[in-house]
């Protein structure tokens, strides 16, 4: 898995939350929502893009700083050389029960 993808993901779920959690306690302000957009939408709209950017790109550092940038492409070259019968046994006629549909 890439880091972007972590930090995409991350950040979209913790957007999410933030909105379903916070976005209830703002009922007092609704009468008042018309204007707080008409007046001020252009700044909390950049203000939010540059909060989530700066989010995502905290989440990027760590997962480049932990390794996480080269998790994916190791575990998809140990998969590969199980598929091609240099790993594990067992591991071998799992993924091939798989490929061909068998689940049990």
């Amino acid at each position: 898995m890439q880091p972007w993808k972590i930090s995409a993901g991350l950040t979209a779920a913790i957007a999410g939350t933030a909105f379903l959690l916070g976005g209830s306690r703002l009922d007092y302000l609704a009468p008042f929502w018309g204007t707080i957009l008409a007046e001020h939408g252009l700044a909390l709209a950049l203000q939010a893009g540059l909060f989530l950017a700066g989010l995502a790109a905290a989440i990027y550092i760590v997962a480049r700083t932990t390794g996480l940038a080269d998790l994916g492409r190791r575990v998809d070259l140990a998969e590969r050389s199980v598929r091609r019968g240099e790993g594990d046994a067992g591991l071998e006629n799992a993924l091939r029960r798989d490929a061909d549909g068998d689940w049990e």
